[in-house]
């Protein structure tokens, strides 16, 4: 059975890169090291890379549909590789009135070009590359679906302000 999941997963993984190579070829990619290439130019095995970390996040999310997990994944190419790190995006994404699955499309439809801005603004090459946990301190994920931030501030106040 795990041989069967490991094979389901990579095939998951070509399919995605696929689709990346298809839609977002020219989406440039800063990687930890500090340099840039396009989708279409990363070697395949430092794409399916990049790919696996997207999905790990994706799933950290909650997120258990291929699709949702594709669109987030593509959204980190597009975007920035941290974008669910962003206040805003943290929040909605942890929102418990809607369907794990839903919370990305919700995000899609929400956030202006202006809210994109500000994120890509935040752009992290290491998000690629996530370092292990270090215990002690907070876990963005974990704050996201707690309804607070690594304060502890109540997020869903501050989405409302956003929104409103």
């Amino acid at each position: 059975m795990l041989v069967i999941n490991e094979v389901a997963e990579e095939n998951f993984v070509r399919r995605i890169a696929a689709h990346l190579a298809a839609e977002y070829p020219r989406a440039v990619v800063t990687l930890p090291d500090a340099s840039k290439a396009p989708v279409e130019d990363l070697p395949e095995e430092e794409l399916f890379s990049l790919i696996r970390t997207g999905i790990r996040r994706a799933r950290g999310r909650g997120f258990d549909l291929e699709s949702t997990i594709a669109a987030f994944v593509a959204v980190m190419f597009e975007v920035c590789p941290n974008f669910d790190n962003h206040r805003l995006c943290e929040v909605m994404l942890a929102d418990e009135e809607i369907e794990p699955n839903a919370r990305l499309d919700e995000l899609l439809n929400v956030l202006t070009e202006k809210n994109w801005e500000a994120i890509r603004e935040t752009y992290d090459p290491q998000a690629w590359h996530p370092a292990p946990e270090i215990s002690g301190e907070s876990d963005p994920v974990e704050n996201a679906a707690a309804g607070t931030d690594a304060r502890g501030t109540n997020q869903t106040d501050f989405l409302e302000t956003v929104m409103n």
